[in-house]
């Protein structure tokens, strides 16, 4: 089947200033581009036509970095926390009312989990405590995941389930808060020391519950503009899940898979679906995050925490030491894949690059590899990345929710200017991607395209201007760059004759309204493989 998409602003993102009035594509495949008197002279009487009105056509939208079936149970099991300005939540008051409303909602619910909950957005500027939590239920155990999803508290009888107050209890690293009287508090630190609950989060019982909701929630993605997910940290477990709703039609979008390097064991995907399912890099994880005082810095945080106290000259703490880095990057590289590493302090990537640099197969590197967040990245490490064929994927949604705390408390002002440096990055010639982390923020692309290009916080500051880059620069970053971080290149992220036709229809174009309009602009409609999903 032929259709012809015709009287439009077609951007096709294969290079800067090309645009098209009219598209054709036939199947799932875009067949030619180009003006309406040369399309509409390829028309036959079966061809489908498409009047577009003036309106705009870009390529679907490409999921740099995210976890999407966490994505799916933060928003739509578990209960949503996020605190302003992402969300409502203003104080511990706020969150105590909430999760009272959703126990009497949902009296069966136990444990009763909330996701993206942050205390640095806080009037009080703390984590609640177990005696905070109990005072909302003391029978039912209440699981409450820091937003950056490195962190949590915890009540009474959630720590008592996992036998956290047990004498002479030791979480397997992290790290887990105490009170005055030694008493483990609920706050707890980093994966390891938050394991047990979150294997009471992402349960066979909770999981089973997944695909029921996984309909409603690709569709908020499909809304958005996103036609490519991704899952920054899985299993093979998540993709016997997502297959079978793929086949069924009820995932409409393309899925990318990076199974997470777990204990030296790499996971070999067997993909059943190839047109729709890719393997993505191996990902580990270096730092923690620079809310939570976890990721790893060169320099001291600007501030201590007032609660949460750290030593003098406190700087965060990497995960692995360079040793170990460096030989869980040499088995990735004997498989011959590439990797993807979460990093968000700058000694952080120190590590990463000394591992990098000393791997004894290194002439066998593959030759995309990510570093995740890259939050806080120097020059003279762009420098080396662009050496070592290792790419940022940057999150610069930070610079609104969070930019305000990172000049004022974390980085100060000068490292704060220069969080999710995009232009120091563009100007070396490594090629960069934007991402939304989810569920940590919500996936909105064009969101991303904005705080990109304005660098504007919450409270209306300019973050280091310096480091703003072009609208176009940030379309790339979330279309044609992310699909080529990915190795999809040549399937996805710019309309192309040849390639898939997954592309998006704008009421507005990006790249000639007002800056400030771009997250606004209403996605009228989503198509995968040339057919309209949304």
């Amino acid at each position: 089947m032929k259709q012809i998409f015709y009287n439009g602003e077609i951007v096709t993102m294969e290079q800067e200033g090309q645009q098209f009035s009219a598209m054709m594509i036939e199947d799932n495949h875009i067949v030619a581009l180009g003006s309406n008197e040369e399309l509409l002279a390829m028309k036959t009487e079966d061809t489908i036509m498409v009047d577009l009105n003036g309106k705009t056509i870009l390529p679907g939208f490409v999921d740099a970095h995210g976890h999407f079936q966490m994505n799916v149970m933060a928003r739509h099991l578990f209960i949503d926390a996020s605190c302003a300005p992402a969300g409502k939540i203003t104080s511990i008051a706020d969150l105590q009312a909430l999760l009272r409303e959703e126990i009497a909602a949902h009296p069966e619910k136990n444990p009763v989990i909330a996701f993206n909950f942050d205390d640095t957005l806080l009037e009080e500027y703390r984590m609640p405590d177990a005696k905070d939590l109990d005072a909302v239920s003391a029978d039912k155990s209440i699981l409450l995941v820091h937003a950056s999803i490195h962190m949590m508290a915890v009540n009474t009888k959630a720590m008592e389930s996992v036998g956290m107050l047990e004498p002479g209890y030791k979480p397997l690293g992290g790290h887990i808060y105490y009170d005055e009287n030694g008493v483990p508090n609920g706050i707890i630190e980093e994966t390891p020391a938050m394991m047990p609950f979150l294997m009471q989060i992402f349960s066979p019982e909770q999981m089973q519950k997944l695909p029921a909701v996984i309909g409603k929630a690709n569709d908020e993605y499909l809304s958005c503009g996103i036609t490519t997910v991704s899952e920054g940290g899985g299993d093979v477990a998540m993709l016997q899940l997502v297959e079978p709703m793929i086949q069924a039609g009820i995932l409409k979008t393309r899925y990318v898979l990076c199974c997470s390097e777990q204990n030296g064991q790499i996971s070999q995907p067997e993909i059943h679906v190839p047109d729709k399912i890719f393997e993505g890099p191996v990902k580990l994880v270096q730092d923690g995050s620079i809310q939570c005082y976890t990721a790893y810095l060169s320099e001291p945080y600007a501030t201590n925490h007032p609660v949460r106290v750290k030593p003098d000259g406190y700087r965060g703490f990497p995960h692995m030491s360079t040793e170990v880095l460096q030989q869980k990057i040499e088995a990735i590289i004997d498989m011959g894949k590439p990797f993807a590493i979460h990093a968000n302090g700058d000694a952080t990537i120190d590590v990463i690059i000394e591992a990098v640099s000393h791997c004894r197969n290194l002439d066998k590197i593959q030759p995309r590899n990510l570093i995740i967040h890259c939050q806080t990245v120097r020059d003279d490490q762009l420098d080396k990345m662009k050496e070592l064929s290792l790419y940022p994927s940057f999150f610069p949604a930070h610079i609104y929710v969070w930019g305000d705390r990172h000049a004022n408390n974390f980085l100060g002002q000068e490292r704060a200017s220069r969080i999710s440096p995009c232009a120091s990055a563009l100007n070396r010639g490594l090629r960069i991607s934007l991402h939304n982390d989810e569920p940590v923020t919500k996936a909105e692309p064009l969101g991303l395209v904005w705080n990109a290009v304005s660098r504007t916080t919450s409270s209306g500051k300019v973050l280091g201007a310096e480091q703003a880059i072009s609208v176009y620069d940030a379309l790339k970053a979330v279309t044609i760059d992310s699909a080529w971080q990915y190795h999809l290149e040549d399937k996805l992220g710019s309309l192309a004759a040849g390639k898939k036709a997954d592309f998006i229809v704008l009421a507005q174009n990006p790249l000639t309204c007002a800056v400030d309009e771009i997250p606004h602009i209403l996605i009228e409609q989503t198509w995968v493989d040339g057919k309209q999903v949304w």
